[in-house]
């Protein structure tokens, strides 16, 4: 028994070292981020959440907090791009949805027609090379870089657990942001480029590794960084019954500043609220 043993853990081993990405090499053997698995959650049911808010955040990866997602050896823009466009091995390709309400799925196609540079060139006719008079205009595609994706856009539930007595954040989709550009080359702003359900991209994230500034030794998987909230961001949304953002409720349309202070708001109330659980 004892030699089976050894034998199962041996392979087990040998998998989660070939599964190491190979962005550097070590002094030391070293196994995947937190052995490549994701943080559980604590069970919730229906019966036990007493009080549930919704609400959207933006994540800008050129904030000083936010710098270790942008890490060139492994940034979160390329993980998440490629997770959903061809998929790690071994791993389950998430699948991309096309609004936040998870309800309808974009292909990937769809998904490329929304970033792809398409100009039209001039070339000679192929039915006729001789004459170099005779030209025709052809479609040339360029290819989308991720790394040109610098937030990222993340909804999530603030839920309140009687049987825990905590008011715990869970995020429940995130979606990378992209410059929306009309065709007459007009800027219409950032659009989501896609929307990701975060328990389908975890098996992912555990898997990857973040840069971490206090300790090379210490290494953290992007899943542990997000349940652990390392990142900065800003409000956009909560739920509310027009179903818009912030910029584009009656009050705030055209006043970013008052925006900003609703969604210190919101915040704040978060807080309030988890305060005012507890008598001190």
């Amino acid at each position: 028994m004892t030699k089976y043993f050894f034998i199962l853990l041996t392979s087990l081993t040998v998998k989660s070292y070939s599964q190491l990405p190979s962005y550097e090499t070590s002094a030391y053997p070293r196994s995947i981020p937190n052995e490549g698995t994701t943080v559980r959650h604590r069970y919730l049911g229906e019966q036990r959440v007493k009080y549930s808010k919704r609400v959207h955040r933006v994540i800008d990866g050129r904030m000083k907090q936010n710098k270790d997602i942008s890490w060139p050896r492994n940034p979160l823009n390329k993980i998440i791009w490629y997770a959903v466009t061809k998929g790690y091995p071994d791993i389950h390709r998430p699948k991309a949805y096309s609004s936040d309400s998870l309800a309808s799925y974009i292909s990937i196609n769809e998904i490329k027609k929304k970033v792809q540079d398409t100009v039209m060139v001039w070339v000679i006719n192929p039915n006729n090379p001789t004459d170099p008079n005779d030209l025709i205009q052809i479609p040339s595609f360029t290819p989308f870089d991720p790394s040109s994706i610098t937030k990222f856009r993340i909804m999530e539930d603030w839920l309140f657990d009687a049987q825990h007595s905590d008011l715990r954040p869970r995020i429940i989709a995130i979606a990378p942001l992209y410059q929306l550009i009309s065709q007459a080359g007009i800027d219409l702003g950032e659009s989501e480029l896609f929307w990701v359900k975060m328990d389908n991209l975890r098996p992912t994230l555990s898997q990857q590794e973040i840069f971490n500034k206090h300790n090379d030794a210490a290494r953290m998987s992007y899943d542990h960084w997000f349940e652990m909230r390392q990142f900065a961001s800003h409000i956009v949304k909560e739920s509310n019954v027009y179903d818009l953002d912030l910029k584009y409720l009656e009050h705030f349309q055209d006043d970013g500043i008052a925006s900003l202070l609703e969604a210190d708001k919101i915040k704040n109330d978060l807080f309030v609220m988890e305060h005012d659980l507890w008598e001190y």
